[in-house]
């Protein structure tokens, strides 16, 4: 029964039976034409927090609520959306790769217990530096086959 239902789903997944959902921005306006919105501006506060965001955010669009929504309809407003997104991955893979390439290099020195505890500041430094390429060594690693340990390698727990 499981496999004919399968069989089903994957020949009308196939075949495209369900019709394609198109997003359409019928309910959203100008936050500046949006009366909930002016009349949220006109009630708030008169100060340095709450007037130049109003202001910023009459340019967006709003919906019925009087609250500016982000619809990433348009290529300026998904390049505003993907550039933080883009820099917080590469720092975070910086912070990674600084800590994995610091744990490899006191590996090899034989001292690596004390030199988790106290660490090594001009070795730490190096690798930060080190890392700041770090797309282009993940990639290197991959292909070379050093990225990822073997599963001889890796330890299992006696428990």
């Amino acid at each position: 029964m499981k496999r004919i239902f399968a069989l089903i789903l994957g020949i009308f997944l196939w075949l495209n039976v369900v019709p394609t959902a198109l997003a359409e921005n019928t309910r959203l306006v100008p936050c500046a034409e949006s009366s909930v919105f002016v009349e949220r501006v006109q009630n708030a506060a008169d100060s340095y927090y709450t007037t130049k965001p109003l202001r910023a955010y009459s340019r967006l669009l709003c919906g019925e609520d009087g609250l500016p929504h982000l619809v990433l309809d348009r290529l300026s407003l998904a390049l505003d959306v993907l550039t933080p997104i883009v820099i917080f991955l590469y720092i975070a893979g910086w912070i990674g790769w600084t800590g994995r390439s610091y744990l490899r290099a006191i590996q090899k020195l034989g001292s690596q217990e004390e030199k988790e505890i106290f660490i090594d500041i001009p070795l730490f430094v190096k690798s930060m530096v080190l890392a700041f390429l770090w797309p282009a060594s993940a990639v290197q690693e991959f292909l070379s086959g050093d990225l990822v340990n073997k599963d001889e390698e890796i330890p299992i727990s006696i428990r």
